[in-house]
């Protein structure tokens, strides 16, 4: 068996961001500072006991998100227990505006209340 290698380098053209102290009410507005398309989620919310959904909330804007109160772009809902999820997007989900997004027990605008244990790790894959 061969192996082949290829020698040609690129630059990494992406942002991630990892946030690991996301309990949920508390919104994180205009997290990368630009715009651009998301194109992978990755949630690690093994630390998570409740049986009740919880909802991952995006918006579309460069202005302070208001739980209760800004209207979310994309929603994602997943087990409030020790799970992981993964979501991709081969085209890349556009925001034009801004990034910002928070999660709770409630779904669409409803503010919801926390979640039961901080997400242990939450990945966004952005360019």
């Amino acid at each position: 068996m061969a192996v082949t290698v290829n020698n040609q380098f690129t630059g990494i053209d992406f942002r991630y961001l990892k946030d690991d102290a996301l309990l949920g009410n508390n919104e994180r507005s205009n997290a990368f500072g630009t715009t651009g398309k998301l194109y992978a989620i990755f949630l690690d919310n093994t630390t998570g006991s409740a049986s009740a959904s919880a909802y991952l909330k995006l918006f579309d804007t460069a202005a302070t998100v208001v739980g209760g109160t800004t209207v979310p772009d994309f929603e994602f809902r997943f087990d409030n227990t020790a799970t992981l999820h993964s979501w991709t997007f081969p085209e890349g989900l556009t925001f034009s505006n801004g990034f910002g997004y928070t999660a709770s027990t409630g779904a669409g605008t409803t503010k919801g209340g926390n979640l039961a244990a901080v997400i242990k790790s939450l990945i966004f894959v952005f360019k």
